[in-house]
C-alpha cells in the first residue's frame, strides 16, 4: 500500500519538526517535502503532487490563506489543512471560502491536527473544537434575534437527518449508504436544502442548522 505524501509548510523550524514527529508515528504518512513561506508551498506542490498539504496562515510573503487559494486554482480537490494561532471569524470564513479542508489551531492538542488530516484525506472536513465552539459562540450570541426574523422553514423528517450527517462530515455516498437511497437522491436533497436556507455551500448550511438549533 503506497503511504499518502504530505507537504508542511510553515516558518518555523519548530512547529514543522513537530508535525513531522506526528506524521511520522503513523505508517501511511510521508512527509514529500517542506516549505518555509507561501510562495515556496505553491511550487513545492507543483513538484510535489502531494496528497496533502498543511499550510501556516501566517508566513511571510504569500501568506497560507493566499497559497491555499493558488494551490486550489491549480488543482480544485487538492486537501488542504490550515494551521493557525488565530480563531477569529473572518480568518476561518475566508479559509472555508478558499475551499480548504480543515483548520486547526496551533495551541491545542496534537490529535485535533491528526483528526484533521486523517478527515481531509478521506474527503470529509473537518474544523477543530476550539474553532467550531468559536463559531458556535458567534452564531448563538445572535441566535434569538435572528430567530424571530427567520422565515418558517419546512423541512422534512429526511431533510433534517442529511443536515445532521453533512454536520458530521459524512460524504453523499456515505450518507447514501446509511440512509439506503441513491447518492444522486442525497444530493437532491442537500439541493433543497440549500435553497430553503439560502445558503451557498455546505459550511453555511452547517451554521443555519446551528442557528435553527438542528444541530
Amino acid at each position: 500500500m503506497s503511504k499518502f505524501k504530505i507537504l508542511i509548510a510553515d516558518d518555523h523550524a519548530m512547529i514543522r519538526n513537530g508535525i513531522k514527529t506526528m506524521l511520522k508515528e503513523n505508517k501511511n504518512y510521508v512527509v514529500a517535502g517542506e516549505a518555509t513561506n507561501g510562495e515556496e508551498a505553491v511550487e513545492k506542490f507543483k513538484s510535489l503532487t502531494p496528497d496533502l498539504t498543511i499550510l501556516d496562515i501566517s508566513m511571510p510573503g504569500l501568506n497560507g490563506m493566499e497559497a491555499a487559494k493558488e494551490i486550489l486554482q491549480q488543482k480544485s480537490d487538492a486537501k488542504i489543512v490550515i494551521l493557525s494561532m488565530f480563531d477569529d471569524e473572518d480568518y476561518i470564513n475566508r479559509c472555508m471560502e478558499v475551499g480548504v479542508m480543515g483548520y486547526v489551531i496551533k495551541n491545542e492538542s496534537v490529535n485535533e491536527l491528526e483528526y484533521a488530516v486523517t478527515s481531509a484525506l478521506q474527503g470529509k472536513v473537518y474544523y477543530s473544537s476550539q474553532v467550531q465552539q468559536s463559531l458556535f459562540k458567534k452564531f448563538t450570541s445572535n441566535n434569538k434575534a435572528k430567530r424571530n426574523h427567520e422565515p418558517n422553514l419546512r423541512l422534512t423528517n429526511r431533510e433534517i437527518e442529511i443536515i445532521r450527517l453533512i454536520a458530521e462530515g459524512f460524504t453523499s455516498q456515505e450518507m447514501a449508504s446509511k440512509l439506503f437511497i441513491s447518492p444522486r437522491t442525497v444530493e437532491t436533497h442537500r439541493a433543497n436544502l440549500m435553497k430553503k436556507t439560502g445558503v451557498k455551500n455546505v459550511v453555511e448550511l452547517v451554521r443555519k442548522a446551528q442557528e435553527l438549533e438542528l444541530i
